[in-house]
């Protein structure tokens, strides 16, 4: 009997060693998302993110596994050389025909359930020139997300890439829309999350700062936008927002009061670019009719110039320089690596954050005023460069602490 009771005793606590053991080593369980994307083909930013949340991802040297998956795609514009089917067969991705179906358990179900834990919107919508004949897609599957929430009766994190829409009205809509609903939104451009070269000062008073990118305005204004305005929205504890913005080109050398404008932090930015440069810096006559400078006046006083300048340096460098109260000029930038393009770690890292913590990692606000200034400098070039005042520019928010790479 006692060496019964041994063996019983020894057997009681091998399988409490080994319930111990099995807790301890189980996984946890991936956050799924569902990604709403235009095309999934090479170096698509749904590819350039994608494989990142999938595969994992890299900050500076160090390798990061992802505690993010991808659940399920809608693939709205397919290219022919989208590779969606192939990702999907690989990594076991449900693909679906409609956002319901991307998001929903069941869809055709009275009361459906959410399937995932967060949505990422990603397609590509330069900025329109005009008036647009139709509803961005960035809008579009937005307010279809907002539908499925409302039938599963709870919301999950959204992030939307780049611009947040085609047009100021319905970039308002998305943030007032997700406010109104409790839903977790941010946005924006992969730029703002990869480390400036030098890091700006701290606890300095900016008088104008100053973002230069090299490619066209309607698809690369949106990233220059939202570096200079992260960079901005630094300057003081609460963002009061744009008075007014103007566009005005090649005149920006010839302006009586470019200094006022940063006249000397341009000239000085040009001289420090590290890619190849066209004309010697601060000279314009190679500057053709796609160069935009569009100036922006804060409702506090403080000015930024944000610059396109395809001719001068390469469209994978950005430039970032500022004038304080006191002190030299900060003149930095940072370059954007080519293939594999491990720059996107950056913001993989901030989506991560953001879906398993359900914190935005910046304001959805911050988005918002990047894409206003996009979207108002264009008005502002269409209408001869008049400035474009609209009171609703003057966003006011609370700026996120620095989030991942900053």
């Amino acid at each position: 009997m006692r060496l019964v009771a041994v063996i019983m005793m020894a057997c009681a606590m091998a399988v409490v060693g080994a319930e111990r053991v099995t807790t301890s080593a189980a996984p946890a369980a991936l956050r799924r998302v569902a990604f709403l994307i235009d095309s999934w083909h090479p170096i698509s930013h749904a590819d350039v993110i994608g494989t990142r949340l999938l595969e994992g991802y890299r900050i500076g040297d160090r390798r990061q596994a992802s505690p993010v998956t991808i659940g399920s795609v809608l693939q709205v514009e397919p290219r022919p050389n989208s590779t969606l089917r192939d990702v999907a067969t690989k990594h076991n991705i449900r693909i679906a025909s409609s956002v319901a179906e991307a998001l929903l358990d069941n869809p055709a179900a009275a009361q459906p359930q959410l399937a995932v834990d967060g949505v990422l919107i990603a397609v590509r919508t330069p900025l329109p020139r005009g008036v647009p004949a139709e509803r961005s897609a960035q809008y579009r599957l937005f307010m279809e997300t907002m539908a499925a929430f409302d039938r599963a009766g709870r919301p999950v994190p959204v992030f939307v890439d780049k611009n947040l829409a085609a047009t100021w009205e319905e970039s308002q809509a998305i943030v007032a829309e997700a406010a109104r609903r409790h839903v977790p939104l941010a946005g924006g451009s992969v730029v703002p999350w990869v480390p400036l070269e030098p890091a700006p000062p701290a606890g300095r008073r900016v008088q104008v700062a100053v973002a230069i990118s090299a490619a066209p305005y309607a698809t690369y204004a949106i990233h220059a936008a939202e570096l200079l305005q992260a960079f901005m929205e630094t300057r003081a504890a609460r963002e009061t927002g744009i008075a007014s913005v103007r566009e005005v080109g090649r005149g920006y050398w010839s302006l009586p009061d470019r200094d006022r404008w940063g006249g000397d932090v341009m000239d000085g930015l040009l001289a420090s670019a590290r890619t190849k440069r066209a004309r010697a810096p601060g000279v314009p006559g190679g500057l053709g009719e796609e160069t935009y400078v569009v100036l922006v006046q804060y409702v506090d006083g403080a000015r930024g110039v944000l610059a396109l300048m395809p001719r001068v340096f390469d469209d994978a460098e950005f430039l970032l320089g500022a004038r304080y109260d006191t002190g030299p000029l900060y003149l930095g930038g940072l370059v954007l690596g080519g293939a594999p393009y491990d720059h996107f770690g950056y913001l993989a890292d901030a989506l991560v954050q953001f879906f398993t913590t359900g914190r935005p990692p910046a304001a959805a606000e911050r988005t918002l005023l990047a894409t206003g200034m996009s979207l108002f400098g264009l008005r502002s070039r269409e209408s001869g460069g008049h400035p474009q005042s609209p009171p609703s520019l003057a966003v006011a928010y609370t700026p996120t602490p620095r989030g991942p790479g900053r």
